[in-house]
């Protein structure tokens, strides 16, 4: 029943917003064949000191951050054709735009595997649980969905591996974006709390979220997850600020 009705929904979706391509406005797909050539892809960073990384993977002199990230894989840069999506879902809430942009997100890793062999090793090894970065819960009511969810959704589809929620906003937050970055961090501090008992804790997580401005979401998020006992944690996002 749930996938009959998914299917009118999408249908539904396609006659109200029709694809449209977000370089070049053709109908059919959200990023054509041709605009997709386009595309930035994101520079590979450590997540701890934003230095080069060539897999994502966090720096061997990063390794005494306790509570960091292990890796970080970005796809785009948070510009163009992207970003313009992006905020389609975001702030139009055209949600179904988020299954193309995972499913193409997924194919530039496999057709580059050397380049993302760290994180795609860690996503199919054994022991690891997908999770989102939650929003508010007004918020998510108010917008009906929350986009990292939907990346998750997405992504236990295409790669078959169990998500799930491990962690709620427990308060609401300033926009990150009218903060400077000691703002930011007090802004944060606090407002994540893991919903899971530390008996239950999943070894390992890949954490989800759309885009990745300074991190300070995330890193806040994989604090709380490390504090709860997880080992290893890798965050995956659509696009970041470049």
């Amino acid at each position: 029943m749930m996938k009959v009705l998914e299917k009118i929904k999408n249908g539904v979706l396609d006659v109200l917003f029709p694809a449209l391509c977000g370089g070049c406005g053709k109908e059919g797909r959200y990023v054509c064949e041709r605009c997709e050539l386009f595309l930035g892809e994101a520079p590979l960073i450590c997540p701890v000191c934003d230095g080069a990384s060539f897999s994502g993977a966090r720096h061997l002199s990063c390794q005494n951050s306790r509570y960091g990230l292990d890796g970080l894989v970005s796809t785009w840069e948070y510009e163009g054709m992207v970003k313009h999506l992006l905020g389609q879902v975001k702030y139009k809430r055209i949600s179904h735009i988020v299954q193309e942009l995972v499913s193409r997100s997924f194919r530039t890793m496999t057709n580059d595997q050397k380049r993302f062999a760290d994180f795609l090793s860690f996503v199919f090894s054994k022991n690891v649980v997908l999770a989102f970065v939650p929003s508010y819960i007004r918020k998510e009511k108010e917008r009906g969905f929350n986009q990292a969810r939907l990346i998750m959704k997405e992504i236990e589809k295409l790669a078959g591996i169990h998500g799930t929620q491990l962690l709620k906003k427990i308060r609401e937050t300033r926009p990150q974006m009218e903060l400077d970055r000691e703002q930011r961090l007090k802004n944060l501090g606090g407002a994540f709390q893991i919903v899971f008992p530390v008996e239950q804790r999943p070894e390992n997580v890949v954490l989800l979220d759309d885009i990745w401005t300074t991190g300070a979401t995330m890193k806040e998020c994989c604090k709380e997850l490390k504090k709860g006992g997880v080992e290893k944690v890798w965050g995956f996002t659509l696009a970041r600020t470049v």
